[in-house]
């Protein structure tokens, strides 16, 4: 009697499983739409896959996953104050965060490293490796990489850490001991490094 119960067992649960996942696929591709549907959205300011045309904005692709929904809702919740971010984020939902922020995470920037870089952008590096790695590439979720960014939002970011209208306790120590030529260099010296190493 115990046989014929496993053996009924083992014939329905494959066909529960498979009936159960093709009646999902529907739902499977709805949300994946959806996703798809908010990544464009960002598209204007932060380009195809993530890949920003405008300098002013931050490359999104291969961006630690963790960190980006940190800071989307941070801009969501009024933490981060940016009037051209609010429209976009003020009405995602926590899941919806995640969702975008995997997304950008799993695309690729395929910036390479420059054949010459800012040699005086290397040393005030210094300031910069303990967290976000020697070459911009960190090691935790929360920390942005900073390899292959965009140098004149990494500028715009260091200048609002050093006046204090970006908060970061750890940051804003350090933006303050940079001189503004400092910046300049090392903004530079991590845009011209390889993305992907």
């Amino acid at each position: 009697m115990k046989t014929v119960t496993k053996n009924k067992f083992n014939k329905i649960a494959p066909i529960a499983f498979l009936t159960c996942f093709f009646m999902n696929k529907p739902a499977i591709a709805n949300v994946q739409n959806h996703i798809d549907n908010l990544a464009k959205a960002c598209v204007t300011c932060h380009g195809q896959k993530g890949i920003s045309t405008d300098e002013n904005f931050p490359n999104l692709a291969g961006q630690k996953q963790g960190y980006l929904s940190q800071e989307i809702k941070a801009f969501r919740d009024g933490k981060r104050d940016n009037p051209q971010m609010l429209p976009f984020v003020n009405l995602l939902s926590d899941d919806e965060i995640t969702q975008l922020s995997i997304y950008f995470s799993q695309q690729k920037n395929d910036a390479k490293a420059s054949e010459t870089y800012n040699k005086a952008g290397e040393n005030v590096r210094a300031y910069c490796v303990s967290c976000h790695g020697m070459k911009g590439i960190t090691v935790t979720q929360l920390w942005p990489n900073l390899a292959g960014q965009q140098a004149k939002y990494l500028q715009k970011q260091l200048h609002a850490f050093k006046s204090g209208e970006r908060q970061s306790p750890i940051m804003e120590v350090i933006a303050q001991e940079l001189t503004d030529t400092q910046i300049d260099a090392v903004a530079e010296y991590y845009s011209q490094q390889a993305a992907s190493q």
